[in-house]
Formats: structure tokens, sequence, C-alpha cells
């Protein structure tokens, strides 16, 4: 009886590991939870004008696709983008009464070198680049029987190839330069 008590022993031994073998394997596995990812940062959030009272704007160095649309939320009022009229803009001012505000951002717009023109019976407006303003220049000069010439910074030009619209009045010559272009000769 000994043997067979030691049998059952070892026989009961083995079905419980087989078991808890198998309990083991059949258990349920937690859920991995999938690698953090790079959560990437929010959207900075843009400005919303209230409906009534002066408006405050905070744009600094901005592209100007937003601060327009800005505007054009405020107003109502259409922009149109000409060439060269994209960059950053800088606009800071609080408590700007709405019917000046419109006035505001044209004259923010020409402090940074840009034109607003209206267009569509003033519901819409075309930015663009200002156009430098040119100013009168007494040219220095020589005439010969080969022609005229003219001396512009140190470049000679014939009177032909002269690239400035260039005029003769009292026995001197004139012509009509870009003032950025003066103001680059003088450095």
């Amino acid at each position: 009886m000994k043997a067979f008590n030691s049998f059952l022993f070892v026989a009961s031994f083995l079905i419980a590991s087989a078991l808890v073998i198998g309990l083991v394997g059949c258990s349920r596995q937690e859920k991995k939870e999938p690698p953090p990812t790079a959560q990437q940062p929010a959207p900075p959030l843009k400005p919303r004008p209230a409906t009534t009272g002066p408006v405050s704007v905070d744009f600094d160095k901005a592209p100007l696709s937003d601060v327009a649309l800005f505007v054009s939320s405020v107003t109502g009022k259409g922009f149109v983008f000409a060439s060269g009229a994209e960059h950053p803009v800088t606009w800071v001012e609080f408590n700007i009464p709405r019917e000046k505000f419109f006035d505001s951002f044209s004259r923010t717009l020409s402090g940074s070198g840009l034109l607003l023109k209206t267009s569509d019976e003033g519901r819409t407006y075309t930015i663009e680049k200002a156009e430098d303003v040119k100013v009168p220049c007494k040219l220095d000069f020589a005439s010969s029987s080969r022609g005229t010439f003219f001396l512009l910074g140190s470049v000679v030009y014939p009177k032909e190839q002269f690239p400035f619209p260039a005029h003769q009045s009292n026995g001197h010559w004139y012509a009509t330069v870009p003032k950025s272009f003066l103001d680059s000769l003088k450095q």
C-alpha cells in the first residue's frame, strides 16, 4: 500500500503541475501600453476679436497673412496679396476704437514698406510692396562729337543707355532716380 500511496502522490503532483502550467499559459496577459509618442505642441491660439468695444493687437513679427486674417475678422474687409508683399509684421497697439482700427492697420503696413490699395468698391484691398520714391538728381555730363555722356556714381553712361529718364533744362541735365539708389551711391 505504501507503493500505491507514493504512486498516487506522484500522480497527483504531476496532475497539479500540469494544471498550474496550463493555467499559467492560458492566463490573461496584460495589455502592453504602446510606447509614448512625441506629442506636438498645441498650435498657438489666434486672437479672437471681441464683437464690440476697442480692439487691441499684439503681433510680433507675425506673418502678414495672419495679421490680415485678424483684421478681416474685425472689419469684414478682404485682402489680396501682391507679389513681394508677404513678410513679417510687428503691430502692437492697445484699445484702438473700432472706427479707427482699419486706419491703424493701414499705417502699420506703411511703416512696414507696404501699400494698401482699394479695389472692388472698398470691400477688398490689395497689399503690395510700396514703390521706391523717385527724386530729381542733377547729372554731371559731357557732350562731344561722339554724343552725350552722364556720370552717375562712378559709372559713365551714354545718353542712350542711361537707366533713368533724363531731361535737359537751362543747360543742365536732370534725371528722376529712385531715392534708395541715390542713398546707395552716398555710402
